[in-house]
């Protein structure tokens, strides 16, 4: 038998590492914010040592990049998942709304504090202004297929502004509660609270099924 039968090869072993490193800092970064982590707290948390923690991330801004990395990808993911709704299916297209804040709410960390988030990670513009347009892009196409569909009418001189109010409500209504409600922990309510201001948006130029299946996805606990 051989004798490395049931270990892991160098390279599982450190593509593991490198996972657990990850999920322990989104945990930290999500709790405490990332300007209050240190990366000694990270290294301890998945227990190693600053060193091996340095192999994989040598900065904090790199942890950051790779977790946005991740959170891009999802977002992606959930995008292809809007794209293949067939026909008048309003209530795949709610839901879709809904898991884009299950999504933020995974990541909270990202929509917090943005801009302190850039002055710890500058790298991270680029990523975000590339999300952000493809995001608008992806919606854009999804507002067609739903009024294509007659769940939705707006007027071709109001989508525009209609997304790019959507958009900003969705990434920073956790800056503005921070800002004039003093909330420093986001908890699942609070991300209801931002998609019932983004839905809030959306209800004046939705059918009556659209908005009917729209009232039932808000009516679900957030958790």
């Amino acid at each position: 038998m051989p004798a490395n039968k049931g270990k892991k090869t160098g390279v599982a072993a450190g593509s593991d590492t490198r996972e657990r490193i990850l999920a322990s800092t989104l945990s930290l970064f999500n709790h405490k914010g990332p300007e209050a982590v240190t990366t000694a707290e990270i290294a301890k948390s998945v227990h190693i040592n600053q060193g091996n923690l340095y192999y994989h991330f040598r900065t904090k801004e790199s942890l950051v990049l790779a977790l946005f990395s991740r959170f891009e990808a999802d977002a992606l993911a959930l995008v292809e998942q809007a794209g293949a709704v067939a026909g008048a299916d309003s209530k795949a297209y709610a839901g879709f709304l809904r898991k884009w804040f299950s999504l933020v709410w995974t990541h909270r960390f990202l929509f917090r504090d943005i801009p302190g988030l850039l002055a710890i990670a500058p790298g991270l513009r680029t990523p975000i202004l590339m999300v952000s347009a493809g995001m608008r892009l992806s919606v854009d196409v999804i507002f067609q297929r739903m009024e294509d569909a007659g769940l939705i009418r707006v007027a071709a001189d109001e989508r525009k502004p209609l997304m790019t109010n959507m958009w900003i409500v969705s990434t920073y209504f956790a800056v503005y509660l921070g800002l004039q409600e003093g909330v420093r922990d986001l908890t699942p309510r609070h991300v209801h609270w931002g998609l019932c201001q983004v839905a809030s948006l959306l209800r004046p130029y939705l059918s009556a099924e659209a908005k009917a299946d729209l009232e039932a996805m808000l009516a679900e606990p957030f958790a």
